[in-house]
Order: structure tokens, then sequence, then C-alpha cells
């Protein structure tokens, strides 16, 4: 029997799902707007994790180098003590948290530290660079319905591994070329973006804004700009006499995108029609990403083609803007506002120098340790301080803990959550029971404070549910009989050109920064980019064999350098990693790509090779400006 519940996965899709326990199938909900019938292979194929046999089903606490099966009461009553001697000095607790798992009861474990008064994380290792990026521009978070863009003329693809993104959008895009509809797609290459395609573009990695800034200068030299749009900005004179003190020459050098193709891009968004602007979150991945999505968006808004249906600007939208807290129903502690932050995405240095000293690290929905840069010093870092893990492998985070609680995962548990896409608000059913001595989430933090000498007190996951859902007055019992409700918002963003600033008038940015210049020991661009298999880094041990693969071009001057009889490693002024080297001639000649997500302890994590850097808005980390070279060791 097939019941209803849903993906709490960290991907905007958030589909709404069908799953037969016994025959142990999952299929999409035809009855959803968005999911409409079908799902990504990682959904499909989810209880190939939930019967892993390296899953980690009972908790562990390290005893010398390894580590001992625990009940839950020996577990959770040494992390109560541990506990209970950090909390005299609240900033010596760090509470880190990622995106592993989504929800209203995800909430918990941030509200359970805010009570605590513990040390917390800031900047972003995801998409905030360009969220702030966006805000700046428009006064808010929005897009135009995904469904809209089958009412585009054309869309430009600023970036989006076609091959790889959203599965549901990129069925939508290819109902929209069945349909009439062009597609336009500019990227560093390697993504199979070409076969979604009806033109591809080559551009050098990170280098959009110059791009965006060139087709800028031919629409201000050709003339053909709408009263309308200028009258609905607040800094046009800025932005034109930025665009005007700029070479065309020297922007097509910098992004190293002839002038044939940057007056081809002017003519897709200048002809009749409406075009759509579609953003990747790996253009924002660079020093000055932030800048990189305000000159497209200042591009698709000066081209007419914001407020309107079949136009818009895709980044994305906030999952939880359908969502509201229950941190006010918290019993014990303070929740103090005013908390210590570490930077996320220099985590090992942070927790070196940071004075009071780091004493317990607690850790969910986060393989911290595979995810960020310099992941060796992340890994030593962590080993003065008491580590709780909740994680249901053996990872590279899991691996430094002193003990490791096994949560309840996806079907065996329930939850509430939106998306970053669509405006459904979806149902997560338990539909199996956990496994082993798995508990969810929520239950082990719920445990935990009423063990503590001051107790922590979370509300009943039904009150909190329902606490969550009152912001746009959703009915969890409606939420539990349909799976899903559809929250109204206005199908156009913005639409009329009416922002969300104050004035109601839309902000272009004001300055264009300089590429950094090649370091000639280090000449090579790595990019660390999504897997289509797998999402992050939740890859079972067995796919992890024999070295890890890049992908570079014959164009690529390592190249012809290289001996394929002799070891190859990838080097970084971090240090280096060998590698297998394959070629694809879509690839940009100065790019290196590896797929992200493998783990440190197999020797698959490209991580371990990029020095922390930090974007231009929203402290994010700028894994893609990490430069590089490849050569052969006897």
């Amino acid at each position: 029997m097939k019941k209803l519940t849903a993906c709490t996965m960290d991907c905007g899709d958030a589909c709404s799902l069908l799953v037969d326990a016994e025959k142990k199938t999952v299929s999409g909900n035809p009855k959803h707007p968005f999911t409409k019938g079908f799902c990504c292979r990682k959904g499909a194929r989810y209880f190939e994790r939930l019967e892993a046999d390296e899953r980690i089903t009972t908790p562990l606490v390290r005893q010398g180098s390894g580590f001992v099966e625990a009940s839950w009461d020996e577990a959770l009553g040494l992390v109560a003590q541990k506990l209970d001697a950090a909390r005299q000095v609240p900033e010596s607790i760090l509470h880190v948290r990622g995106y592993g798992y989504r929800g209203i009861l995800a909430q918990a474990s941030s509200h359970f530290f805010q009570a605590l008064g513990s040390s917390k994380t800031y900047g972003a290792v995801c998409d905030d660079t360009g969220i702030t990026a966006c805000i700046r521009d428009f006064g808010s978070l929005n897009h135009n319905d995904v469904d809209d863009l089958l009412n585009a003329s054309r869309i430009v693809n600023w970036g989006k591994d076609m091959s790889r993104m959203s599965i549901h959008m990129q069925t939508i895009v290819q109902k929209a070329r069945k349909n009439g509809t062009e597609v336009l797609s500019i990227s560093p290459g390697g993504d199979g973006t070409p076969d979604f395609s009806d033109v591809h573009v080559l551009i050098r990695p990170g280098t959009d804004r110059f791009l965006a800034a060139a087709v800028l200068k031919l629409y201000f030299e050709a003339g053909d700009l709408n009263p309308w749009v200028v009258n609905r900005t607040s800094n046009w004179p800025a932005l034109r006499g930025l665009i005007d003190s700029l070479d065309y020459r020297e922007l097509c050098a910098a992004c190293e995108v002839p002038s044939s193709d940057v007056e081809m891009i002017y003519d897709w968004y200048a002809d009749t029609g409406n075009v759509a602007t579609l953003i990747a979150w790996g253009l924002q991945r660079h020093v000055f990403g932030g800048q990189n999505v305000r000159f497209i968006n200042a591009l698709a808004m000066t081209s007419g083609h914001i407020g309107i249906s079949g136009g818009g600007s895709y980044y994305n939208i906030s999952s939880g803007r359908n969502l509201g807290k229950w941190d006010r129903l918290m019993k014990g502690g303070d929740m103090k506002a005013d908390r210590r932050e570490l930077l996320v995405h220099d985590l090992g240095r942070e927790i070196r120098r940071a004075y009071p000293p780091v004493d317990f690290i607690w850790v969910d929905g986060h393989n911290i340790v595979n995810q960020i840069p310099d992941c060796l010093g992340v890994a030593d870092a962590m080993r003065r301080p008491f580590v709780v893990c909740v994680d249901g492998f053996m990872n590279d985070t899991a691996l430094v803990a002193d003990v490791i609680l096994p949560p309840a995962l996806m079907f065996e548990r329930e939850d509430v959550l939106g998306s970053f896409i669509h405006n459904c608000v979806n149902y997560c059913a338990p539909v199996v029971e956990p496994r082993g001595q798995c508990r969810p989430d929520f239950d082990i933090l719920a445990d935990l404070g009423g063990r503590l000498a001051n107790p922590v007190q979370l509300p009943s996951a039904e009150v909190c549910l329902r606490e969550g859902l009152k912001k746009k007055n959703i009915s969890l019992d409606e939420l539990r009989e349909n799976g899903f409700v559809k929250v109204s918002h206005p199908y156009i963003a913005f639409e009329d050109m009416q922002f969300d600033h104050p004035d109601g008038k839309y902000r272009f940015p004001e300055a264009i920064s300089p590429e950094p210049e090649r370091d000639p020991e280090y000449p090579l661009q790595l990019l660390t980019l999504l897997r289509g298999k797998f999402l992050h880094s939740q890859i079972p041990e067995s796919e992890q064999a024999g070295y890890p693969t890049v992908w570079i071009s014959k164009k690529n001057p390592a190249f012809a350098m290289l001996n394929p009889a002799m070891d190859c490693y990838l080097v970084t002024e971090a240090g280096a990693m060998r590698v297998n080297v394959e070629t694809d001639d879509t690839i940009h000649s100065r790019a290196v790509i590896i797929r992200r997500g493998g783990w440190l302890k197999f020797g698959h994590n490209a991580n371990v090779l990029i020095t922390p850097k930090s974007t231009d808005m929203a402290d994010g980390c700028a894994y893609y400006s990490q430069t590089c070279r490849l050569e052969n060791r006897s």
C-alpha cells in the first residue's frame, strides 16, 4: 500500500511522494502541482540509504581510537554531563547546523542551542551571496511562478547545469523548448547543458559580471532603452555612468567571450518577445559572486524583462517564507539574541583562535568536515573539544566525534517543509519505523534537554507543527490528509516593476571589481561541481574506490604537459591529491572540474586543497576562486 509523504533532503524540488514500504518503491505524487507524478533518482533510490549496510543504528561513544556501542541512556547521560559543564561559559558551546534535512521540526537544534546561549556559525556555504544580491536589487527574494517559464519566448540560462539541476525545472524547460521557446546557456562547460540548449556560450569561470556589463554596453550604445524601465529605478545615472566608463573590448577579454557571442546575447534580450533569466548558484561561489548575480539582474531589468509574464529573473525563493518559527514556546534558557559567531567556511582557524575556547561542539544536518575548505584543519581543530555528531554514517565529521547519535532519516520521521522553488508546503509522514535504535532529531533533543541540570524544554512536536503553520493559516489536519497545501503568492513577481524597497524602485550595482590576476604557479581554476547521482556527501562508501577523477579540455595548457603513464596530481597552495584525468572538450580551457562531496578518508575530497576565501556579500564561501595546477609526480 502506498503512503503519502514528502522529501526533506536539501533540494528545492521538495517532492511530494508516494512510498510503498513493502515493495520499497518511491514515486512522485501525481496530484501535486509541482511534483506531477515523478521524482529524481536520488529520491527513488532512498531505500538504499535507509537500508545501507554501513548505516549507524545505535549510539556510539569513542573509546581510544575507535567507538563502542552504547545505550541511549548512556550516550545522552554523557552528553548531558559534558554540556552542563560547558554551560558555565555558554560561548564555549558551538552549534553547527546544516540543511541535510529541512522542516519545521528541523528547527529544533537551532532553538535548543539558542536557549543555551551557545556560539553559532555565520556566513554561508550555499546560496546566501546570491540571495543578498537579489535583495539589494529587488528589495526581496522572489521570482515568477516556475510554470511561467512556459510563457517565455526565450530563456537565457546563466550557469545552471541542465543535466543535474532540479529535475522538475528541467522538465519545464524541456516542455517550453518543445513549444517553441529557445534556450541559450552560458557556462564554463562540462555540464551537459549543450544537450538542453539551442545555443551554448563558453565563459571563463566567475566572470559573468563582465559579460553582462558588455551586453549592457551594447544596450546603451544602441539607445534602445524603455523610459518606463528607467523610471522604475532609483540609481539609473550611477549604472549609466559606470557602464559608459568601461571599455567594451576589455569586458569581452575579461570574460573570454568573443564579441560575436556578446552581440548574440544582446540580440536575445533585445529582440521582440519575453525573456526569462535563470541564474545558477555556482556563479555566486566566486570572490565577486554577488556582483555576478547583480549584473545579470541588471541586464534583465534594463532589457525590460522583469515584472512580466514570460520574463523574470530566477535565482530562488526562501524555503521558509510560508512557515513560522516556534522558538517563543521554548522553556528554560534565555533565548539570547546576541551570541558569539564563528565564520563557517573558515571554521578550523576560528575554533583554534576562539576565546573563551570552544569546549563542546554539536553538529547536526551537516557533514561539516567534508563540506568546507581546509578539511584537515577543521578535523584537527575539532579534536580538542567534546564533539557530538548526529549522523547515520561514519563520514568525515563522525570520525572526529566523541559521541555519534543516529537519527531517524527521511520516511522514518514526521515533519512539514517548504521549497525554495515552488510555493507548496508539504507533509512528510513517517511511513516506516526508524531502523534499529535510530530516533528523530527532535526526540533526541527533547530527551537531552530534560537531562540537563537546568532543563531546556521543547514543546511537543504537535504543538511545534501547528505553531509553524500559523504564519499562512495552514491546517495541519488538512495537510496530513492531502499531503500538501499550495500557498497563494503572485504568479508574476514584481509585476509592473513594483519592487520591495521602501520607494518601490529597483537598485542597480554601482561598481564592478576586476578579476584577480592569474597566478603563474597555479594558472587553472578548480570547480567542485555538484553530482547527478548523489546529493552532496551522501555517497555510499562503495562508490569511492580508487582515485577521484578530474575533467579538463584538451585545450587546457596542462593537457599537453601531462604524461598519462605517470601519476597525476591536483595541486594548490594548500597541498596535493592524486587524481585520474579525463578530457571533455566542452570545458573552458582554464577550468579543472571535480565532482564534490567525496570523503576525505578515501582521498576523494577536493576541499582539502581549497583555501578559505569569502565572497563579496553575506560572507559566502568562494569555493570556485581556488586556483590550481595539474602535474605528474613519480
